[in-house]
């Protein structure tokens, strides 16, 4: 091949090398920007549950919470199949948590959906959409999660961690609430610049000096992305 040629089809390979990071780098935002914003408790060390965690006749497990923002529009949740094929339909239930802290299994409903836990996977997160609650920030609500047919060994549970580290709710047990927490996040119906800004606040939230300055940030991702221009560049040259 003629070597004018052969330059030409190095730069070329390097020009789509530098196309593909970038891609790979866009779809990485792209996943990341779906949890911005989301709150809730992300810890999970509930590698191996215990049989009464599970989620069969009448235990129902729960898990109270308060939306820091209006428009909460999705629940994620963590969870576990015992390693196991489970057939039983699940339910979980969206509820107003009553302001007088009376049983939240009789809040108001706000969302229902079933699915069967044979779509389950294992140590995996599902996602609950439904329309977005505009008046959502500052309320207290409820998740409820039920499965009536289902029974010791064919039954599902969701992760959490037995310390109550979610300081804004708790993990229950029907209507008793129990010193731990599920694995969970709450999202909210935002726009990118308003992620973007909350995304922002939370990386400089109670953080000292440098740490605590937005621009600082902005500009580690500024030199970020000219590095990895300049690389890619420069190896065009040297080719």
């Amino acid at each position: 091949m003629n070597p004018k040629n052969l330059t030409l089809l190095k730069r070329f390979s390097l020009i789509i090398l530098l196309v593909l990071a970038l891609t790979g780098l866009a779809a990485v935002a792209v996943s990341f920007s779906r949890q911005l914003a989301c709150e809730g408790q992300l810890i999970n060390n509930n590698v191996n549950p215990t049989t009464p965690q599970q989620i069969a006749g009448d235990r129902i497990i729960g898990q109270s919470f308060v939306a820091p923002r209006p428009n909460l529009n999705r629940i994620d949740l963590f969870f576990q199949t015992y390693g196991r094929k489970n057939t039983h339909d699940v339910t979980l239930r969206l509820l107003a948590a009553p302001e007088n802290g009376s049983n939240p299994l009789q809040g108001l409903e706000l969302y229902r959906t079933t699915f069967n836990a044979a779509d389950v996977s294992d140590l995996s997160w599902r996602t609950f959409t439904f329309p977005p609650i505009p008046d959502s920030g500052g309320k207290p609500y409820f998740i409820a999660l039920e499965s009536p047919q289902s029974t010791e060994g064919n039954a599902v549970t969701v992760g959490g961690i037995e310390r109550d580290v979610y300081t804004a709710g708790s993990a229950f047990l029907g209507p008793v609430p129990v010193p731990a927490d599920i694995t969970f996040r709450t999202c909210y119906a935002l726009s990118i610049a308003e992620k973007l800004s909350i995304l922002g606040q939370q990386l400089i939230k109670n953080r000292p000096s440098l740490w605590g300055d937005l621009r600082f940030y902005l500009l580690l991702l500024l030199l970020y992305l000219l590095i990895l221009l300049g690389i890619f560049v420069k190896l065009i040259k040297m080719v």
